[in-house]
């Protein structure tokens, strides 16, 4: 099984070098010489030291550049000036370098399009929602497999992973992490809930007992106890609850993609939705962080989380407690979708090894315990409104003994499908696009259909 702990620790130290700062899992190597470098990596703006690491590198890049194609810099700029752990690998081990080719977010698919057919492509471009399938399928990115070894064990680890995102029997995504801001989590007030004379949502997930029957139940009753002003739940939420069903819109099974709107579990879901919903359970509209618990108006505030700094530092007296999406009543499974983190090596470039080292080095930062406490020492540092307890509950989310991942390829078919038609067959009801599921799912399943048949 995937340990996902792991992988997440070293997504978060990506996050926290000036590769994610603009944004929202051991390997035994020889190069041409059999030369064995050590390398010690440094986070020196918090004094927190990662012991030396050796390592054995197989490919001799000395004084080459890696043509990284982006909407931030990998590089420490003077807002970040401290070099990543990631950075500090590939530069002193490989003593290599990366080359920033900026661009915008508006802009980024344009100008890596028009990059390789001017036969100046960069190297590596970051994995979007959009690589897989359609950008892959347009020829923008090369298969990995050639720059892997999967029977590696920091590569073995994200295997079954990548193995979700094979095309025509080939790799092309080299799972690194999963991108920890953009997790969804469920966040409430302890000191709410026991004032409501609530049982504890963490303590009941503990149990087992955390389900869609007790999540509305809740929300119901703290709704019908107020005067009228109070809500069960604000945020973004309504996609990461549907995702509790245990199915998602479009299945893929390595070969097909399908066309899954017409699934039992997903009506379910989306019927509690409606019930949700047409109880006037839900606070509308953009509900900040820090705005969320102020007035102890609503139980539940979800968002990625990003969030949970300033909500918990909004209320320094209470517990701002995080909770997973509860389960489905007749299921013993906990769903969970994250994004995975991966850098895509771009068609056109002849520049192999250098990706092959840089794709080792964030994997050696996401697999080595010492990189993981260093991460967490310094995201606690940087973040003080989050505990260690809470940060290690963050963690569970990644772990595959606890939590299983729900990814929706409806994501990667196409910019109508990324743009317009997930966010609405997830969210319209919670959004007030549709009174009902069926009415949503009978008006779009053709639109799937039809997105999906370039892909037969």
């Amino acid at each position: 099984m995937v340990n996902y702990k792991k992988l997440i620790a070293g997504a978060m130290a990506l996050s926290l070098s000036a590769s994610l700062a603009g944004c929202g899992s051991d390997s035994g190597e020889t190069n041409a010489n059999d030369v064995t470098t050590t390398s010690a990596t440094e986070w020196t703006g918090d004094n927190i030291e990662v012991d030396a690491l050796e390592e054995t590198v197989d490919v001799d890049i000395s004084g080459k550049t890696l043509k990284w194609l982006g909407i931030y810099d990998l590089n420490p700029t003077n807002d970040s000036p401290e070099r990543s752990p990631e950075l500090a690998l590939f530069e002193d081990t490989y003593g290599a370098k990366i080359e920033y080719i900026p661009t915008t977010s508006d802009q980024r698919f344009d100008a890596l399009a028009t990059s390789i057919l001017g036969g100046t492509s960069p190297d590596i471009f970051v994995y979007e929602w959009r690589t897989f399938p359609y950008d892959i399928s347009k020829n923008q990115y090369q298969p990995i497999d050639s720059l892997v070894d999967w029977e590696d064990p920091k590569w073995a680890e994200v295997k079954d992973v990548a193995d979700k995102f094979t095309w025509k029997g080939e790799h092309y995504i080299a799972p690194l992490g999963y991108s920890f801001n953009d997790t969804q989590v469920l966040m409430y007030n302890k000191t709410t809930v026991e004032n409501e004379g609530f049982d504890d949502p963490y303590q009941m997930y503990l149990d087992g007992k955390w389900d869609w029957d007790a999540f509305v139940n809740m929300m119901k009753t703290f709704v019908e106890n107020g005067n009228g002003d109070r809500y069960g739940i604000g945020g973004w939420w309504a996609n990461a609850f549907v995702y509790t069903a245990g199915d998602t819109m479009v299945t893929y099974d390595g070969t097909k993609f399908t066309n899954n709107l017409r699934s039992a579990k997903i009506e379910k879901a989306q019927l509690v939705l409606e019930d949700i919903f047409k109880s006037g359970l839900i606070k509308t509209g953009w509900i900040g962080p820090g705005d969320a618990f102020v007035d102890d108006s609503t139980l539940f505030y979800a968002m990625g989380t990003w969030a949970y700094n300033d909500a918990a530092k909004s209320r320094p007296e209470d517990v701002i407690q995080i909770v997973p999406f509860p389960k489905a009543p007749d299921s013993d499974t906990y769903y969970v979708s994250n994004k995975v983190f991966s850098y895509m090596w771009v068609q056109g470039s002849e520049n192999g090894d250098c990706v092959k080292a840089w794709l080792d080095c964030n994997r050696i930062v996401n697999y080595e315990e010492s990189y993981i406490q260093a991460a967490k020492e310094k995201y606690l540092a940087n973040n003080p409104g989050w505990t260690s307890e809470m940060y290690d509950l963050a963690m569970d989310f990644y772990d595959s003994d606890k939590f299983t991942q729900a990814y929706d390829y409806g994501y990667g078919i196409s910019t109508l499908m990324s743009d317009t038609v997930m966010s609405i067959l997830y969210e319209g009801i919670a959004n007030e696009q549709f009174e009902s599921w069926v009415a949503a799912r009978e008006e779009y399943f053709s639109i799937v259909d039809e997105e999906l048949k370039v892909y037969e």
